[in-house]
């Protein structure tokens, strides 16, 4: 905890006003005692300065069952999130969930007469109009019965149906009733955005396999995409401390950010940069041995 503390106070001091931090760490047993690395961590480095936005747990669909006769198998990591300061850059729209996805748990299928609704880039203006047909309609007009349904639909990302393209859910499933202006009751729609909906803090993500002399701690690319996409924008800086076989390093410049890499080990360094020099932004590659090799 000590040497992972002084990292990443180090990290901060390097940090853009609006970056973040992410750490994958999973927990660890002494004696059948739990020791709460990850929070534990999470409270030096508050301490240390940074916001703790959230903790992510990340589900390994395909973990290994443990061996232990006493206690249950080790399907999660928890993935930390930390800011410099209050407000750190975000790009929701990058990582949202789309269809079926959203919809896990309730309709997994699409209806198939509603798809063909969904807008891909909704105009403001178009919407705004929209909304004032919805609440100027008496209250108990069906959204289906005005004569603008298409338009609705067109706008809202609604079908004349009445299903909701993001999530599925049927129409009414959004309505709700507000008190407005001269005490008139007008109703008033939640709408689900319709480039997805926002990621939950549990992903659902498969491990990657490694093989014979493979770094032991390879995390999925999948994982660090939806990372990078929400916290950075083309061109940006990416460091690792961490940086051991470069998964970070190939998809930060695969997907157009800088990426620089540091690691205590001279194999990883070389094999690292080999790894990354693969992609297509290679040239966006900075590698380097760590000044210290000690634990």
């Amino acid at each position: 905890l000590d040497s992972l503390t002084v990292v990443f106070e180090a990290c901060r001091n390097i940090l853009t006003e609006d970056g973040s931090l992410w750490i994958v760490i999973g927990d660890t047993r002494r004696q059948h005692e739990k020791l709460r690395i990850p929070h534990r961590l999470a409270e030096r480095l508050v301490q240390a300065g940074y916001v703790f936005r959230e903790d992510i747990v990340w589900y390994k669909k395909n973990n290994v069952s443990s061996s232990s006769h006493d206690n249950f198998s080790q399907a999660y990591e928890y993935v930390l999130f930390f800011s410099k300061n209050r407000r750190s850059y975000a790009n929701l729209d990058a990582v949202r969930v789309q269809g079926n996805e959203a919809a896990e748990g309730r309709n997994k299928v699409p209806p198939r007469h509603m798809v063909q609704y969904a807008p891909q880039n909704p105009d403001r203006n178009e919407i705004a109009h929209i909304a004032n047909i919805i609440h100027s309609a008496s209250s108990s007009t069906p959204l289906s019965k005005l004569p603008t349904t298409s338009d609705i639909a067109r706008a809202y990302g609604y079908d004349p149906e009445k299903f909701c393209p993001t999530c599925y859910r049927k129409f009414k499933r959004h309505a709700t009733r507000r008190r407005i202006g001269d005490h008139k009751h007008y109703p008033i729609f939640a709408v689900c955005n319709p480039r997805g909906k926002n990621p939950s803090n549990v992903w659902e993500i498969a491990t990657k396999a490694h093989y014979g002399n493979e770094h032991f701690a390879i995390f999925p690319e999948e994982l660090v995409e939806v990372i990078v996409r929400f916290a950075t924008e083309k061109d940006d800086n990416v460091l690792d401390p961490f940086a051991g076989r470069g998964t970070t390093g190939i998809v930060a410049t695969s997907l157009g950010r800088k990426f620089v890499g540091i690691d205590l080990y001279n194999d990883n360094v070389e094999k690292a940069s080999r790894n990354i020099a693969k992609t297509d932004n290679s040239a966006n590659l900075i590698m380097g041995l760590a000044p210290n090799n000690q634990h």
